[in-house]
């Protein structure tokens, strides 16, 4: 029930949040995923404190690969192969990352919450894919 309410939350600030700015539409979505991985996670008030500043650094990461690799589609011409080891190159990097703060997490919260989380963010972006889509249609 507490997952329930907590989704039907996020839901309503991410409604809102369609008619602000790019900028404060990120920050609402950003706190709906962190509300979302909470509950995923069940974290306690400890594992909290030691969990998100590790994960605040991930995300930095990832986002600056993710923006990294932006830049470089941009600048690259449409020649297949070089697009082609651009991704991979981008992939590996993203496993490389992955795999650093698996062992940062696991110092911080047990290996089964690790793995959580990661399906915690794939869920988290799925359904947030699906619910742009659904608004594309209306």
């Amino acid at each position: 029930m507490k997952w329930i309410w907590s989704l039907l939350i996020g839901f309503a600030m991410f409604s809102s949040a369609q008619a602000q700015s790019p900028q404060n539409r990120s920050q609402q979505i950003e706190a709906v995923k962190v509300a979302f991985i909470t509950q995923k996670l069940d974290l306690n008030t400890e594992e909290a404190e030691k969990f998100w500043p590790v994960y605040n650094n991930y995300q930095k990461e990832v986002y600056g690969l993710l923006k990294l690799k932006k830049q470089a589609k941009s600048n690259q011409d449409n020649n297949a192969d070089d697009v082609l080891n651009s991704e991979l190159e981008f992939e590996g990097r993203l496993l490389d990352i992955r795999k650093k703060y698996k062992q940062e997490f696991s110092k911080v919260i047990p290996s089964e919450k690790v793995l959580q989380l990661y399906r915690a963010e794939r869920e988290f972006r799925e359904h947030l894919i699906k619910e742009l889509k659904e608004r594309r249609k209306n």
